[in-house]
């Protein structure tokens, strides 16, 4: 069972110490009952939702209650098929290239407050921070390395935090007005990611005066994009074993009413064992739950579901139609839909033409690619039937799987290096004076951001 995670959004270092100083009180004073008010935390919604290519995003209809998560055992691309689209406002550690700003002075014990917590999120009492070690929610306590990745909405850097040995990956995004509600939403999923092995699990958020910073795990395997790129088609073994880990992933996105709307190559990671990692979720929309749909264009050009081309309201099929062509990306080293010379053609093509699946393939393969790229969404295979049921499936075991225990079958090619741009003698622009290191009470702040995950280990 995945451990809670730790809220302290706008507590800032006060009452990190503070905890440290009542775990240290506590051990002194011995066993005894502890007494005090149940302190909460509220949260206003905040206004307008930040977007990057999406002419809007709403939901179809009223907003039901969420409900319980749980896990149910239930059913490189050519460059112009990878526009990003989007509307809207150990093994040896590496050379160490900057460091955070000096540790400031604690400051003095502060009464806490209320504040806001994320909407839909109702009252509870929040548990205390681990008093161990240096505080993860500090720019000053992380050692930053290289830059292994990053975009037009960011930059993610290879880094650690001081006093642990393990290497963990920092997405660093500029806040920016009508970004925020998008900056929080990819935190809150971070937050429950630990829920799969296939997703890339969230450690830890915080912010300064001019930055958000997502704290997640480190996949040193590169990218699923990157194994394309090395061996063209993969082998079917490795395609089935990729693929049901993809659909484990998915699944759990789903059931929790999540759906990711970018899923191509270049957002699966692989572990240094070759285990697929779900990552950015930078586009991810939340909150949809059964028959609700969503409207508003988001994702990168080549992996769009028709219906969103076609600006209709849309639900998870979407991420079930990026499925079936990254497959077949793995199975054949192509695309089903062939590039064009230009963008409305190409699009033309996704709305109108039929997948071209090779003939060589084997049977089952073909029937799945041809369920995944159903154009008519609701007869789509994902959404409409149990893909765990497909024949193509018929050797997984997904108990196992679904715990990992799944022995690889393959041995994973680690990538080279290239990925990484060492920073050295370049200034680091989110390394900010320490007098602006803690983000309270400035108009750029964002809430319910920061947490803490008890499932961060060393």
């Amino acid at each position: 069972m995945e451990k809670e995670c730790i809220d302290f959004d706008g507590s800032g270092p006060g009452a990190y110490d503070k905890a440290k100083r009542m775990s240290e009180s506590e051990k002194a004073k011995g066993p005894g009952k502890k007494k005090g008010k149940k302190r909460h935390r509220e949260e206003k919604s905040e206004g307008k939702t930040g977007r990057r290519w999406r002419d809007s995003d709403h939901f179809s209809e009223e907003r039901p209650k969420i409900r319980k998560r749980t896990r149910e055992d239930s059913s490189e691309q050519p460059k112009k098929n990878g526009k990003r689209i989007r509307e809207d406002s150990p093994e040896e550690q590496p050379k160490k290239i900057m460091e955070g700003s000096p540790e400031e002075h604690p400051k003095k014990q502060e009464k806490r407050t209320r504040e806001d917590s994320p909407e839909g999120e109702s009252d509870r009492k929040r548990p205390r921070a681990d008093p161990k070690g240096l505080n993860p929610l500090q720019l000053c306590n992380y050692t930053f390395y290289s830059v292994i990745g990053g975009g037009g909405y960011g930059t993610v850097m290879l880094a650690s935090l001081k006093d642990r040995r393990s290497n963990v990956a920092v997405k660093i995004l500029k806040k920016k007005p009508g970004s925020f509600s998008s900056i929080r939403a990819e935190a809150n999923i971070l937050r429950i990611s630990g829920g799969s092995p296939y997703l890339c699990h969230g450690y830890a958020a915080f912010q300064t005066q001019r930055h958000a910073f997502l704290v997640m795990e480190y996949a040193s395997g590169g990218t699923l994009k990157d194994q394309l790129r090395t061996h063209g088609a993969l082998d079917m073994t490795r395609v089935e074993f990729h693929s049901a880990e993809l659909v484990c992933g998915l699944q759990f996105l789903h059931d929790n009413g999540i759906i990711h709307r970018d899923l191509k190559p270049d957002n699966i990671l692989l572990d240094q064992e070759g285990h697929i990692k779900i990552s950015d979720f930078g586009m991810s929309q939340q909150n949809v739950f059964g028959n609700r749909t969503v409207t508003g264009r988001a994702g990168t050009l080549g992996y769009i579901a028709p219906e969103i081309f076609l600006n209709k309201a849309y639900n998870a099929a979407v991420d079930w139609w990026a499925l079936g062509v990254i497959i077949c990306e793995m199975a054949t080293g192509e695309s089903p839909f062939p590039e064009e010379s230009d963008d409305e053609n190409f699009i033309d093509g996704v709305i109108s033409d039929e997948p071209n699946i090779p003939y060589w393939l084997s049977g089952d393969l073909k029937d799945l690619l041809r369920e995944l790229l159903e154009k008519n969404p609701d007869r789509r295979l994902g959404v409409n039937g149990n893909i765990r049921h497909h024949p193509f499936f018929s050797a997984i075991e997904w108990e196992e799987l679904e715990e990992q225990l799944t022995p690889l079958p393959f041995d994973l090619r680690a990538p080279s290096k290239e990925h990484i741009e060492p920073d050295e003698g370049k200034a680091l622009s989110f390394l900010e004076s320490p007098k602006n290191i803690n983000a309270s009470g400035d108009k750029m702040k964002i809430p319910g951001l920061s947490f803490i995950s008890c499932n961060w280990q060393d």
